[in-house]
C-alpha cells in the first residue's frame, strides 16, 4: 500500500441469513490507551508503517508491539515493550526492511526467540532484545516491496516457510513462496506460485481449500492450488466472488477458518484500500473450492477502506467474531471518524459492534492477551495522520484494552 497520508467454473449462490441491526455492545466494550503518541513523519507528513506483530520478543511472559514505518531513509522497524496500559518502551530492531506492509514473526533459526522476517530481509532476535540490536540478514537479493509476508508450512515438511506477494509495482512483482534451509543465513530457495495483487493473502489466507491434507493459497477472487503438495505446482482457480479493484489495483485482507462452528472453513474477507469496503463470508459449498456462497455481512454506515482482518473470540462465548477498522486515509467524503467494528457472532447471526469512534484510523491490526487478564486486546496503528486526528494530527499507535474481564 502506497497512500499518502493526506488526503474450475464459477458458480455463486445466493444465501439467506438471519442479521441483527447495529446495537450497543454491553459485553464487548474496550477502553482506549496510547502505545505511542508521536513516531517520525517525513517533510509531506507521510507515515507509511505496517509492519505489526504481537508476540514476546522479551520472553518475559507478556505480548509486545512491533511496526515498521518508511517515514525515515533508511526505513526503521521498532518493537514496543509492554510494561503496563499506557506504558509501553520503544526499541529499535533494525533499519531497510524491504517491505511494503508486512512481516512475519516466527523463530527462523530454531533457538527460542521470535525472529522477523521481512521482504527479502530477517532480523535475528538476540536473545537479549532490550540491550542488543538484531542482526539483519538477506535471504533474497532484489526482493523488496512485498504487502504480504505469511508463514506457512507449504511443502509438508514440518518446518514453516515464507509466503510473499508484491504487486507488479514491487521489485517482488508476484507471489512466491521460500523454504527456509538448515543454516537460514544462506539464501532461501524461491519458488513461483503465480502472479500477484496488490493485497490479497494475509493475514491468513494460506489453507487447504480443496480437502487434500495440503495448503492452497486464496489471492482475492483467485485461488492457488498446490498440486503436488510440495509448492512446486500450482493451478489457479479464479473463481472466488470477491476482489474489487481500487486506486491501488485489487486489495482484500483474508483469514481462512470455521467462523460459524460448522466443522467446515469458511474464508472471510475485507476490502482494503477503496471506499465503501465490504466485510463477507465465502463458504466452500462443495469442500474443493469449485462453488462458494456469498454472504456480506451487515453495515448501518458506508466503510472506508477496512486494512485489518482479524477472527477471533472477543467475549469469550466459544464463538468466533469478526474485527474490521477504517483507515484515516480513504474515509467516505465528509467524514473524519474511522471506527474499529467487531462483528458479534451470535451463532449464525452477526450484529455489527462499533467498539471504537475515537478519531483514530487503524491499519493492519492484531489482537492477543496483552495484559494476560484472560480476554483479547488489540493493537494497531495509523497507516499514516491526518490533520484531524483526536492525537492533533500526530502519528500514533494504539492499544484497545478488552474490559470484559478486569483484574
Amino acid at each position: 500500500m502506497r497512500i499518502p497520508s493526506h488526503p474450475a467454473a464459477l458458480v455463486i449462490l445466493a444465501v439467506s441469513m438471519s442479521f441483527i441491526p447495529a446495537a450497543a455492545a454491553d459485553e464487548l466494550r474496550f477502553q482506549h490507551h496510547y502505545v505511542v503518541r508521536e513516531l517520525p513523519v517525513n517533510a509531506q507528513g507521510y507515515g507509511d508503517y505496517g509492519l505489526t506483530a504481537l508476540v514476546d520478543v522479551d520472553r518475559d511472559g507478556d505480548l509486545d508491539f512491533v511496526l515498521g514505518g518508511r517515514a525515515t531513509k533508511p526505513s526503521e522497524l521498532y518493537w514496543f515493550e509492554y510494561q503496563a496500559p499506557d506504558r509501553w518502551v520503544k526499541h529499535l530492531v533494525g533499519t531497510d526492511y524491504g517491505s511494503d506492509v508486512e512481516l512475519a514473526a516466527l523463530d527462523v533459526d530454531r533457538d527460542g526467540w521470535t525472529d522477523l522476517v521481512c521482504s527479502g530481509v530477517w532480523y535475528r532476535n538476540p536473545g537479549r532484545p532490550r540491550q542488543q540490536p538484531f542482526e539483519r540478514l538477506v535471504f533474497a537479493h532484489g526482493e523488496g516491496g512485498a504487502h504480504d509476508v505469511v508463514a506457512a508450512d507449504i511443502d509438508g515438511d514440518g518446518r514453516q516457510d515464507i509466503v510473499m506477494m508484491g504487486d507488479p509495482g514491487t521489485q517482488l512483482k508476484e507471489l512466491v513462496w521460500y523454504r527456509i534451509p538448515e543454516d537460514p543465513r544462506q539464501l532461501w530457495e524461491r519458488h513461483r506460485i503465480g502472479p500477484s495483487v496488490h493485497g490479497a493473502i494475509s493475514p491468513g489466507g494460506v489453507a487447504d481449500i480443496d480437502g487434500d491434507g495440503d495448503l492452497d493459497v486464496v489471492r482475492a477472487d483467485t485461488w492457488f492450488e498446490n498440486v503436488d503438495g510440495k509448492g512446486l505446482r500450482w493451478e489457479a482457480h479464479a473463481n472466488i466472488p470477491m476482489g474489487r479493484k481500487g486506486p491501488f489495483g485489487v486489495c482484500v485482507r483474508t483469514v481462512v477458518t470455521d467462523v460459524d462452528g460448522d466443522g467446515k472453513q469458511e474464508v472471510v474477507m475485507c476490502d482494503a484500500d477503496i471506499v465503501d469496503s465490504k466485510v463477507a463470508i465465502l463458504k466452500n459449498v462443495d469442500g474443493k473450492g469449485c462453488r462458494w456462497s456469498k454472504q456480506e455481512l451487515p453495515q448501518s454506515f458506508s466503510y472506508g477502506s477496512l486494512h485489518s482482518l482479524v477472527v477471533a473470540d472477543f467475549n469469550n462465548d466459544g464463538r468466533k467474531d469478526i474485527l474490521v477498522c477504517e483507515q484515516e486515509e480513504l474515509l467516505p467524503a465528509g467524514r473524519q471518524n474511522p471506527r474499529f467494528v467487531v462483528f458479534e457472532n451470535l451463532g449464525g447471526r452477526f450484529v455489527e459492534r462499533i467498539i471504537f469512534d475515537g478519531r483514530l484510523g487503524g491499519h493492519e491490526a492484531v489482537v492477543g492477551d496483552v495484559d494476560a487478564d484472560g480476554d483479547l486486546d488489540i493493537c494497531s496503528k495509523a497507516w499514516g495522520p491526518l490533520p484531524w486526528n483526536a492525537n492533533r494530527g500526530r502519528m500514533h499507535a494504539d492499544y484497545l484494552e478488552n474490559l470484559l474481564i478486569k483484574k
